[in-house]
């Protein structure tokens, strides 16, 4: 495994280590029962870079196939 693997992997350690944390700092943040509109956002836009960043690894592990196939 390459180490810019063995990084993005260890990244989706550390999120699913600490997401129950997230999730339970949102709900003691809620207000009136709406959750805190900047610690939604810090939460989705941390989970949208480690997921994009994950697609672009894939495709360019689906390239490198394709590449050696034609």
């Amino acid at each position: 495994m390459i180490a810019r693997d063995r990084e993005l992997l260890a990244r989706l350690g550390q999120v699913n280590a600490s997401l129950g944390e997230a999730v339970l700092a949102l709900m003691a943040a809620q207000d009136g029962g709406e959750l805190p509109a900047d610690g939604l956002r810090e939460v989705g836009q941390a989970l949208r870079t480690l997921a994009e960043d994950m697609i672009a690894r894939a495709d360019e592990l689906d390239s490198v196939v394709v590449a050696g196939v034609e």
